[in-house]
C-alpha cells in the first residue's frame, strides 16, 4: 500500500496539566514491567469502568489496559507495524483498530518467547496471567482477548458481564434490581476464581479503601466537565483526551486525585478570569465518539483556522455522574457498590433518553442534553472503520439533534487506530464547509427563541 505524508501535528494541548497527564500511561506500563521482574502477577484488562479493575488490584494484580496501549501506540505513529502483522494473521482489518494492535503486539511477544521486545513503544506490555475482558458495549472486546489464546500459551479469559436493557425495560418494575443482583453474583464469582488464580484471599479492607478513593475522584473528574460548561470554554477536547486517563483507568491511585486537584484548579482559574481554551471562540461542538488518535492536532488546526472549540467528547470516557446519596444508602458490601458504579455507567441517561424519546440511553441521549448545557452549535461525527458500536449511533444522533434542538452534525470517517484510512485534507474541507451551516441553525435556533 502506497504510504500517505500526513500534514497532521501531535496536539500541543491548552492546559499545562493535560501536558502532564503522560505521566500515568507510563505510570501503568512501567509499573508492570517492575511487577514481573518481581514476580508479581500481571492482568491485561479491557476498560471495564471500573467493574473488575478494582478487584483485581486489591487482589494485588497490577493491570495494563490493551485500549489504552492501542491508543498510545496510534499517537506516537507505531502502530501500523503491529496492524499489518495482524493483517497477515488473517484478522480483517474492519475488526476493532484495538483488538489488531493488540493482536499484532501479541504476536511479537510470543515470536520473542514472551519476553517484551526491546523496541516496544513504551516499554511494552507485560506478560500476563489473566486477561480481564467485558461484555459491556461490543462483542470485539471479549472474542479478541479469547483470540490471543493463540499466542500466549493458555493464559485465562474471564469476561465480565453488564447488562444493557433498552429504554423501555430498563423502567420495567423490578428491572433494576435483577441487573444488579446479576453483576453482584458474577463479581462474587470473579473473586472467588481470582483466589484460586492467585492463591491468597481477598482483601476487603484494601478494596474498600480503593473504592473510597474511585469516588472521590470521579466525582473531581465529574466537576471539572461541569466548569467545561462555561463560555468561553476553559478546556477543550484535546486537553480531556490526555487528562481522562487517570479516572478511567487509575482513580483508587491517591496521585490521580492530586492530578484532578490540579486540573480543576488550572480549569477554574480559566473560568474565574475568563480564559478561553482557544484565544478565538466562535463555534463550540461536540465530538462523538472515539478520536483520531493519531491526528488529534486536527482538532488544534480547525481551532486555528475557523475558531471552533471542542467543548465536549466521547461519551463513554467520563466520570460519571454522582449516585444519589439514596442509591448507596445502606450498602456495606463493597462488591455491591462497585455493581452499582460500573451498573449506573449505562443507563445514566436513561431519564434524558426518556424525556427526549431517544434511545439507546447511553451513546445517544447524553448528547441532546449536552448540546443545552454547553451550548453547542455543531456535531462532529467520527463513523469508524474499525468500531460498530462507536459509529452505528452517530447519524442516529446526528439527525436527533437537527430535529429536536437545531443543531446540525457533520461526518468525518476515520478509525482510531489505522492513520491510513483517514483524509485530514478532506476532513478540513468539510470543516471549512460546515462553517456556514453552523452560521444558518444559529440564526433557526435564534428565530425559534432557543436558550443559545
Amino acid at each position: 500500500m502506497e504510504k500517505k505524508e500526513f500534514k497532521t501535528k501531535k496536539s500541543a494541548k491548552t492546559l499545562q496539566t493535560a501536558r502532564e497527564a503522560g505521566y500515568f500511561g507510563k505510570k501503568m506500563l512501567t509499573s508492570a514491567l517492575e511487577a514481573q521482574k518481581e514476580g508479581r502477577p500481571i492482568g491485561w484488562s479491557m476498560v471495564t469502568w471500573w467493574e473488575g479493575d478494582l478487584i483485581a488490584k486489591a487482589m494485588g494484580m497490577e493491570l495494563v489496559y490493551p485500549e489504552n496501549y492501542g491508543a498510545f501506540c496510534a499517537a506516537v505513529r507505531r502502530a501500523e507495524p503491529y496492524l499489518e502483522i495482524a493483517d497477515a494473521e488473517g484478522y480483517p482489518n474492519t475488526l476493532c483498530g484495538y483488538a489488531r494492535n493488540c493482536i499484532g503486539y501479541t504476536k511479537t511477544l510470543a515470536d520473542n518467547n514472551l519476553e517484551v521486545p526491546a523496541d516496544a513503544p513504551g516499554g511494552g506490555l507485560a506478560k500476563p496471567v489473566l486477561l480481564i475482558s467485558s461484555g459491556a458495549a461490543c462483542d470485539a472486546r471479549y472474542k479478541w482477548f479469547q483470540a490471543l489464546g493463540r499466542y500466549l500459551n493458555g493464559v485465562p479469559v474471564w469476561t465480565l458481564e453488564m447488562p444493557q436493557t433498552g429504554l423501555k425495560e430498563f423502567y420495567l418494575p423490578g428491572n433494576k434490581e435483577k441487573n444488579l443482583a446479576f453483576i453482584l453474583e458474577e463479581l462474587k464469582e470473579f473473586v472467588g476464581f481470582l483466589e484460586k488464580l492467585l492463591g491468597n484471599k481477598m482483601d476487603y479492607d484494601r478494596l474498600e479503601e480503593m473504592l473510597a478513593q474511585t469516588l472521590k475522584t470521579l466525582r473531581l473528574a465529574y466537576e471539572v466537565d461541569v466548569l467545561r460548561k462555561t463560555v468561553p470554554s476553559p478546556m477543550v477536547s484535546q486537553d480531556f483526551w490526555s487528562v481522562m486517563i487517570p479516572h478511567l483507568y487509575l482513580p483508587e491511585d491517591p496521585e490521580a486525585y492530586e492530578f484532578y486537584q490540579k486540573v480543576y484548579d488550572e480549569v477554574k482559574t480559566k473560568v474565574d478570569n475568563h480564559i478561553g481554551a482557544i484565544p478565538n471562540e466562535r463555534y463550540r461542538m461536540m465530538f462523538s465518539e472515539l478520536p483520531p488518535w493519531h491526528s488529534i492536532g486536527f482538532f488544534d488546526d480547525i481551532a486555528e483556522k475557523f475558531g471552533i472549540a471542542m467543548v465536549i467528547e466521547s461519551w463513554n470516557y467520563h466520570a460519571i455522574k454522582p449516585m444519589p446519596a439514596e442509591e448507596l444508602e445502606g450498602v456495606t458490601d463493597p462488591l455491591e457498590v462497585i455493581a452499582r458504579l460500573s451498573y449506573h455507567k449505562f443507563t445514566e441517561d436513561n431519564d434524558t433518553a426518556r424525556r427526549y424519546d431517544a434511545s439507546p440511553g447511553f451513546f445517544n441521549a447524553r448528547y441532546l442534553q449536552w448540546a443545552e448545557d454547553y451550548r453547542a452549535d455543531g456535531f462532529l461525527a467520527h463513523p469508524l472503520m474499525s468500531c460498530r458500536p462507536a459509529t452505528y449511533t452517530l447519524l442516529h444522533t446526528k439527525n436527533s439533534l437537527e430535529e429536536k434542538l437545531k443543531v446540525p452534525g457533520v461526518v468525518i470517517d476515520g478509525d482510531i487506530i489505522d492513520l491510513r484510512v483517514f483524509n485530514p485534507d478532506e476532513a478540513f474541507s468539510k470543516m471549512e464547509a460546515f462553517v456556514e451551516t453552523m452560521d444558518h441553525y444559529r440564526e433557526l435556533r435564534r428565530k425559534a427563541e432557543m436558550a443559545w
